[in-house]
């Protein structure tokens, strides 16, 4: 395995050249909250469990691919927030929740600085599921207003983490053969569950749920139109991972497409 270490990408690249998807890192002492968070986690990525601050920096410092990290702040020696610190040094884009049962304004600031949800125990699953969706987005695309559109799509449709895979991977233009070599599955299984998702969707082709997409990204950027972003995500996530912008409503043309699609391809 030859590991490609990026500021944005996280990126594992096998030796045949295939992208290696990463995993979802959990850093709680308590057994049975991390069973149980592991439990919702591994239905979308590969979930590691890890009890304290070392353990923990020493999967950030693996070769290991890490799609978001999900930490409680009262860890046996040093607590969650300094490991948050500690992430930001080599992975400043990776999506990091702080779960804990702590609702002080002083550690809930904290975290919104550097960049981190932040809620409180016992979380909503369906808040956590937002949040891993949008954390399996920024895999593959770096803009956070087309990440929570693709999260909003997700829970209205109530798509499955295979296909919010296949969601993601069609904004991001992944070619079918790439996508289905990163899922390990064949092309026809792919192409059964393309057609799923098409189908949940109302769409006739993969192009046109990613130019939905990308409409809705846009339309949210519009600060005179009322938010669809789910009620739970407003008021759990920091300000900062709020969809922002000052663009128009707009229908994203071939152009908008081919021009997004090139500048992930570039990065």
């Amino acid at each position: 395995m030859v590991y490609h270490y990026g500021l944005a990408a996280f990126c594992d690249v096998a030796r045949n050249g295939t992208k290696v998807l990463g995993r979802f890192l959990i850093v709680d002492p308590d057994e049975q909250t991390a069973r149980a968070l592991a439990d919702t986690c591994r239905a979308f990525r590969v979930t590691e469990t890890v009890r304290d601050y070392a353990e923990a920096v020493r999967v950030l410092d693996s070769p290991r691919r890490l799609v978001a990290l999900i930490t409680e702040i009262d860890l046996p020696t040093k607590d969650g927030l300094e490991l948050v610190v500690r992430a930001r040094k080599t992975l400043p884009l990776l999506p990091v929740l702080v779960l804990t049962a702590r609702a002080e304004p002083a550690l809930i600031n904290r975290a919104h600085l550097l960049r981190a949800e932040y809620h409180c125990k016992p979380t909503h699953r369906s808040s956590l599921r937002g949040f891993l969706r949008r954390a399996i987005a920024m895999e593959r695309v770096e803009d956070q207003r087309i990440t929570w559109a693709i999260d909003e799509l997700c829970r209205r449709h109530r798509l499955t983490p295979r296909e919010v895979d296949l969601l993601v991977a069609a904004v991001a233009g992944v070619p079918r053969k790439v996508l289905a070599d990163e899922l390990g599955v064949s092309e026809n299984t792919l192409k059964t569950q393309v057609r799923g998702l098409l189908r949940k969707c109302d769409a006739s082709t993969l192009e046109e749920l990613a130019r939905g997409c990308l409409q809705l990204a846009l339309a949210e950027s519009n600060p005179h139109r009322t938010s669809s972003i789910p009620p739970e995500a407003q008021h759990r996530g920091p300000p900062s991972i709020r969809p922002s912008g000052t663009r128009s409503r707009l229908n994203p043309s071939e152009a908008d497409l081919d021009d997004f699609r090139k500048r992930q391809g570039e990065r």
